[in-house]
């Protein structure tokens, strides 16, 4: 029975490893320091994405067997707000975002992990980053440092 098991464990992460392997052959990354809608692909590869868009509005990230750092602390939000649909399998994303704003999070866990490590403040009239999406065995974390700035402190 355990044989059983994890042979289909197997063929899973073979098929998980095939199918990035053509995402990444076949999708395409859109993100530099000016773009308003970015559309950030990390397969087997880290990215790091220092944001200085006026508007910003958000876009989609793809992050599977990587990872991902995006700093909106130089971003301009769009009145409506910021919107992320993310999909992280297997990778880890870092949200850097500004002090006070708020964070909330519309999706999907499946052995992995979110840390928001934000303080928000009770005014209504900040910006809301939303995220949106699917976590497989992966982590994603908010926080207003960056991982290298809190290796330095």
């Amino acid at each position: 029975m355990s044989s059983f098991i994890f042979r289909q464990i197997r063929n899973a992460l073979f098929l998980a490893i095939g199918a990035a392997l053509v995402a990444k052959l076949v999708l395409e990354s859109i993100a530099d320091a000016e773009t308003e809608d970015i559309d950030l692909v990390a397969i087997f590869e880290g990215h790091h994405l220092i944001s200085t868009a006026d508007p910003f509005l958000g876009g989609k990230i793809l992050v599977a067997f990587g990872g991902a750092l995006i700093d909106l602390r130089g971003a301009t939000p769009s009145p409506s707000g910021i919107r992320f649909d993310l999909t992280v399998v297997m990778g880890g994303l870092s949200l850097v975002v500004p002090e006070g704003w708020r964070v909330k999070w519309e999706g999907d866990i499946y052995g992995g992990g979110l840390s928001d490590e934000t303080r928000t403040t009770a005014d209504p009239d900040v910006p809301v980053v939303t995220l949106k999406g699917f976590v497989a065995l992966g982590g994603v974390q908010v926080t207003t440092r960056s991982p290298v700035e809190r290796m330095r402190a």
